[in-house]
């Protein structure tokens, strides 16, 4: 269920999604842009934010734009060299795009934001999703290390779905297409679906390059210490002034390495022909 339609000011992004919750900074340069913030500084500071679907478009139609997007606070505006503007913005709510009443001199959006609807489910299934959601992101922090523990422990603290769910998506680094999922995520359930299926496709890239990572090194070790046990026997060669092609096997007596090819070794000389064996020695 839908609220009543607001009229706001609008940016249309480019290459990034502003979820609710987030707290983030962007560099504004579109002359229509600018006019938005302008528009939206002089009435409550609130502004559209919605993602155009091509980065490249410098004027994007209503079809070029994703149907939710998110109604935000400007928190703070600095204006930078060259045309520049640094917006300082606290995504509130995700609203649906219904319409433009105007594309110039700036975008305005006819907007309607979604109902909450975490009243309709049941605890048990809001405890399911509960657990499950703060178990994937569990997993998340250990194969990936990319959030802090500090983070982590407020974020496993959430004792709110809603929440929770809110503040893992602001939090954990991922594409603009899929925080652009999640915002269309417009039930509580859908949110945890879109975002679980998210963190468990994450947690199996992680897994497969951490794999991926440790054949590589078993590789690069393999051919180090063959590159050693070469020099090794370059040296012990020029230490004992053994002649070129003289077998010499490095043997560990912690480890018991190279006794295999001790006996290999005796084993080929106790079957060669008595004549090989006397014109070697």
């Amino acid at each position: 269920m839908k609220q009543p339609i607001s009229i706001l000011p609008a940016i249309a992004l480019r290459g990034t999604t502003i979820l609710p919750d987030m707290i983030v900074h962007f560099d504004v340069s579109r002359e229509r842009s600018i006019k938005a913030i302008e528009a939206a500084m002089l009435h409550d500071q609130k502004i559209f934010l919605v993602t155009q679907k091509d980065p490249e478009v410098e004027k994007p139609e209503l079809s070029e734009l994703y149907q939710v997007g998110t109604v935000a606070y400007i928190k703070q505006v600095v204006k930078l060299p060259h045309d520049l503007l640094r917006v300082l913005v606290e995504g509130i709510e995700r609203a649906e795009l219904l319409g433009l009443e105007q594309e110039e001199p700036f975008l305005k959006a006819e907007t309607a934001l979604f109902e909450p609807d975490g009243a309709q489910y049941t605890k048990s299934l809001k405890e399911a999703m509960f657990r499950s959601i703060q178990e994937l992101f569990q997993r998340y922090c250990m194969e990936s290390g990319k959030i802090s523990k500090d983070l982590a422990a407020q974020i496993m603290n959430i004792t709110e779905l809603e929440e929770l769910i809110s503040q893992i998506a602001v939090n954990v680094p991922l594409t603009y297409q899929n925080k652009q999922k999640i915002l269309e995520a417009v039930s509580l359930e859908n949110q945890y679906e879109v975002l679980a299926a998210i963190l468990n496709n994450e947690i199996e890239v992680l897994q497969i390059g951490h794999d991926l990572q440790r054949k590589l090194k078993a590789r690069v070790d393999k051919n180090q210490r063959d590159y050693i046990l070469r020099e090794q026997l370059k040296l012990i060669r020029e230490g004992l002034n053994v002649a070129e092609g003289t077998p010499i096997v490095p043997y560990s007596a912690v480890t018991k390495q190279g006794r295999d090819e001790i006996w290999e070794l005796i084993e080929t000389y106790a079957m060669a022909p008595e004549e090989e064996l006397s014109e070697e020695h």
